[in-house]
């Protein structure tokens, strides 16, 4: 087509190749698969008279995470911070104060960690799996007085009533 200083030797177009066929039979297969799941799913007999349209429903679920597995990596993390021997609460918001944070850094070589303003499903499950941890390793070190100072254990969703105080 083009003389050969154009077009250099391992250009040249040579014909039809064993790979022009296997790329057209791959796409002819694609094609036909493509077919088959359509009239299996109903998606295409919508034109036959008397057929019902069946719909083809997903549910995807586009999160990143899931909360069970940030709680995971937020005890995991919280471990090796303590085996460093840091101590070391995670909030959000404004919930400490400057000097709140100074006393418990001189008090107890505690440090607060603002993770943001408002938690997300994922961070609220990480900071309470790794401030858990943490509590534990305060009560360990300091007493239950000051972690319950520091973190106030929840209370249960009950309010707090013994199966024996119900009526």
């Amino acid at each position: 087509m083009f003389p050969d200083w154009v077009e250099p030797k391992w250009q040249q177009r040579r014909g039809v190749r064993k790979i022009h066929v296997v790329a057209v039979l791959s796409a002819l297969l694609a094609a036909g698969v493509v077919y088959v799941l359509f009239s299996e799913f109903g998606v295409i007999e919508a034109n036959r008279p008397g057929k019902v349209e069946r719909q083809l429903v997903a549910a995807v679920d586009l999160r990143v995470g899931n909360p069970a597995g940030a709680a995971a990596r937020g005890e995991a993390r919280a471990r090796a911070d303590v085996e460093a021997s840091l101590l070391q609460l995670e909030t959000f918001g404004d919930a400490v104060t400057p000097a709140q944070a100074r006393l418990a850094k001189q008090r107890y070589g505690l440090t607060w960690v603002n993770k943001g303003k408002s938690p997300t499903p994922l961070t609220q499950a990480h900071a309470d799996a790794y401030n858990r941890v943490m509590r534990a390793e305060i009560e360990r070190r300091h007493g239950r007085e000051v972690a319950d100072e520091l973190l106030p254990m929840p209370s249960p969703p009950d309010g707090g009533k013994d199966e024996k105080d119900k009526p």
